[in-house]
């Protein structure tokens, strides 16, 4: 789905007004603009504090934990605050801005964090396992839970759930890194035909056309989880974000409140 022109424009303008000094990247490439602060520049994000920024314009299908928290994570990682520009729409009386603020602020891009663990967002990407497969579930993906579980004194232990039952369990968030295949009952992989076999306990129990038939008879790819720590660098600064929408004009969004220039 591509992004309107008037969204990245919107972002483009805001930046110029504030001072910055607009890097256009190649079109293929994240982020396609990078602003860079003037002497007399105001910050997007911090206006005592300008840096350089890098400007996200997205789609609809974009706004939500899997589209924005790795375009983040990918500003925080080179250095730039990331100013989010998001289509004028509304979805269930909710406006774009207020998910990209629920997503981004306080829990900074985890779902829940309280005294019995935090629960993670889903990422983009697939779990891969040490025999090659794909990790996969016989649940939708939405209901399909990442969380952690306090162990007396240890470091609490991560469980993937389904609802009140639980499907997989890991010691801790780094055995994620090369889990073994037996940490998951199924899995799947791409079979020399071309089509994609499920699998448990060593053997094939069903054979698909591709993902779309997989999904529609119940066999969910299992998402990564997103997990700050794991993506951002250590100690960084989750505050560093913007979010703004062509409808609102000179309004930007922050985690500080909303602050607009004239």
């Amino acid at each position: 789905m591509p992004v309107y022109p008037s969204v990245r424009d919107h972002g483009v303008e805001l930046c110029e007004r504030a001072g910055y000094e607009i890097e256009p990247t190649d079109d293929r490439r994240r982020p396609p603009v990078v602003a860079a602060p003037t002497r007399d520049a105001v910050g997007l994000v911090d206006p005592e504090d300008p840096r350089p920024v890098a400007v996200e314009p997205l789609t609809e299908a974009d706004v939500g934990p899997a589209g924005l928290v790795p375009r983040f994570a990918d500003a925080v990682r080179e250095g730039r605050d990331c100013l989010f520009v998001v289509p004028s729409t509304e979805s269930t009386g909710t406006t774009l801005t207020q998910v990209v603020a629920t997503v981004l602020g306080e829990p900074a891009c985890v779902a829940d964090d309280g005294p019995d663990g935090r629960h993670f967002y889903k990422g983009p990407d697939r779990v891969p396992l040490s025999d090659g497969s794909y990790a996969c579930a016989r649940a939708a993906t939405a209901d399909l839970q990442w969380r952690e579980v306090p162990v007396g004194e240890e470091r609490p232990r991560l469980e993937l759930g389904v609802g009140t039952e639980v499907v997989a369990v890991f010691e801790s968030i780094d055995d994620l890194a090369a889990p073994p295949r037996h940490a998951f009952q199924h899995a799947y992989r791409r079979a020399d035909d071309g089509r994609f076999e499920v699998t448990a306990q060593g053997e094939v129990v069903e054979r698909f056309s591709g993902p779309t038939a997989m999904r529609h008879e119940g066999y969910a790819p299992v998402p990564m989880p997103l997990v700050p720590e794991h993506l951002f660098p250590e100690a960084a600064d989750l505050g560093r974000w913007a979010v703004c929408q062509p409808d609102g004009g000179q309004q930007v969004l922050t985690a500080a409140g909303l602050h607009a220039w004239s």
